[in-house]
């Protein structure tokens, strides 16, 4: 007699999950097709903190942080009940009330006739991961000195409230802001005493701003607002000058009395679009400051006999000037003998054309001497040394009195794409500098000592010739020990060199530190340096 055996009952795929992930790292749980909690691992009970008996028999809320919204859910569940997966991260709360990301996974579990029968959740915590990219997204959007958000940024939420206000007629305002006599703060007591004002003043702004308005630092000692929904803001802005004012704390010296100079722009009156808005409020600010400072100016009018303190050149640009005025957020800044735009190792925060005066670039050697790196003239642009790792590599000075147009890499970029002349003018003007660059450099190796100096102040007065001023007359901002470093001669070569150019009739010099130098014959110094060559 043959003894018929009962087949073996085949395990479900709830059972067949659970013996996978009772040892797995990821967190799972399975609920029924009503969310009744069936199932949780050791993984889950480690990463919630709810211990299985306190789980089981209730849903998956028990998790919910709140800071979900009803849509994120109603997705989620549109997706379970068309029988596909779900994939996403979840902000979500642990038994003590602490909050976790979890990087999860929820597909449908089916039993033998197709229907679904269970649902299946596994995830792992991506916490450390989320905070580490929030911490890189703010440090990239905002000012490591003050915290406040950045040019980017700031240029950002203006784009925004311009399209608000384009679609709703929402009226809203902005600022541009200078700390006056910032430069005499540094010069007299140092850059420490400068942060200290810096963050001050950014402190002050947070105080005196809604949470729906924006603060942020442009640069230097330059500050920008957005006050959204705001048609007047002079009572803010007073607001804000009169707590400014109030003195700052130095370390080892006495407090430091403060003043705002603000210029204001209101959308639409001013201006439909982030451009002419800037410029606009930018052109105030200097007229408060041209006055005096310490007040808020908001008048478009400048006069035109106000000098280089005045936005004028702003708007009788032209060519591809006007161009990048008309479609590039452009910040203006006058500049004397002296002022630093940007020193070795701070962050790229935007670009710089210069408009006006020379610039020259300063390098330290690997010995830690300062070198002169390159001259710029008007045309010339500054900030692209940074591009690379986010840093400069160089400190950019001013060498005289001059204007200095300021815009954020990613605008002039996203401009170039609508505007393929403005990458055009920028790539001939930068072709121009490094062949300037590079002709210098050849000519440190072929030329003597006297050749040398000679041909840098040859490539000087070609450098004014290309602005279009007289380049037969010459004065040294910069010292002989920087010509030195530049053409790699010592102090008393430069001096002799100088000295011998004198003898020959070749350059002559007037002033009492015979910083003034006339060139009578300039294409007879280029002979005589070609003609030194060793």
């Amino acid at each position: 007699m043959t003894l018929a055996m009962e087949k073996p009952e085949a395990p479900s795929a709830l059972q067949l999950a659970a013996w996978m992930l009772d040892e797995s790292d990821e967190a799972a749980l399975a609920t029924d097709v009503r969310g009744q909690i069936v199932y949780v691992n050791k993984a889950f009970e480690a990463l919630t903190g709810y211990e299985r008996a306190a789980a089981l028999g209730r849903t998956p809320s028990i998790l919910k942080s709140g800071l979900l919204g009803r849509d994120f859910y109603g997705e989620l569940w549109d997706t379970l009940r068309s029988g596909h997966e779900f994939h996403g991260v979840l902000v979500n709360r642990r038994q003590d009330g602490t909050l976790y990301h979890e990087e999860k996974t929820i597909r449908p579990l089916r039993d033998g006739s197709g229907a679904v029968s269970h649902y299946l959740s596994c995830g792992h915590d991506v916490s450390a991961r989320v905070q580490a990219f929030e911490r890189l997204s703010h440090e990239a959007s905002h000012d490591a000195l003050t915290g406040l958000p950045n040019r980017s940024l700031y240029l950002d939420r203006l784009e925004q409230a311009l399209h608000r206000g384009a679609r709703s007629g929402e009226p809203f305002a902005i600022a541009m802001i200078d700390i006056d006599r910032f430069k005499q703060v540094n010069d007299r007591f140092g850059h420490e005493a400068g942060d200290a004002v810096l963050r001050a003043v950014a402190q002050r702004l947070r105080q005196c701003l809604r949470e729906s308005d924006t603060a942020a630092r442009l640069g230097g000692d330059e500050f920008a607002l957005l006050l959204p929904d705001t048609e007047d803001p002079t009572r803010v802005l007073d607001s804000i000058a009169r707590v400014c004012a109030e003195p700052v704390a130095i370390e080892g010296a006495a407090p430091l009395d403060v003043s705002l100079s603000i210029g204001v722009g209101a959308y639409p009156r001013d201006g439909r679009d982030a451009s002419a808005l800037l410029r606009h409020a930018d052109q105030a600010m200097y007229r408060v400051k041209q006055a005096g400072g310490g007040a808020v100016g908001g008048e478009a009018a400048v006069p035109p006999d106000a000098g280089d303190a005045s936005p004028v050149a702003l708007a009788s640009a032209s060519g591809p000037a006007a161009l990048l005025l008309e479609h590039v957020p452009v910040v203006r800044r006058v500049l004397r003998a002296g002022d630093t735009i940007y020193r070795a190792g701070e962050r790229l925060r935007g670009v710089h054309l210069v408009n006006a005066g020379m610039c020259k670039l300063v390098s330290v050697s690997p010995e830690g001497r300062e070198e002169l790196s390159a001259l710029l003239f008007k045309g010339d642009w500054l900030g692209f040394d940074g591009l690379i790792d986010g840093r400069h590599a160089c400190t950019a000075q001013a060498v005289d009195t001059g204007e200095l147009w300021t815009m954020s890499y990613e605008s002039l970029l996203r401009a170039g794409t609508r505007h393929p002349q403005l990458l055009e003018w920028l790539h001939v003007a930068m072709a121009r500098q490094a062949a300037r660059e590079r002709e210098g450099s050849l000519a440190q190796h072929a030329l003597n000592a006297d050749a040398k100096v000679a041909d840098f102040l040859c490539r000087w007065a070609d450098g004014l010739h290309d602005c279009g001023l007289r380049n037969d007359q010459l004065t040294l901002h910069v010292s002989r020990a920087e010509i030195g470093s530049h053409v790699g001669l010592r102090l008393e070569s430069v001096s002799r060199a100088m000295t011998r150019l004198e003898r020959e009739q070749l350059v002559r010099f007037s002033g009492p530190c015979r910083k003034e130098i006339a060139i009578p014959r300039l294409e007879a110094l280029r002979e005589f340096a070609r003609g030194q060559a060793q």
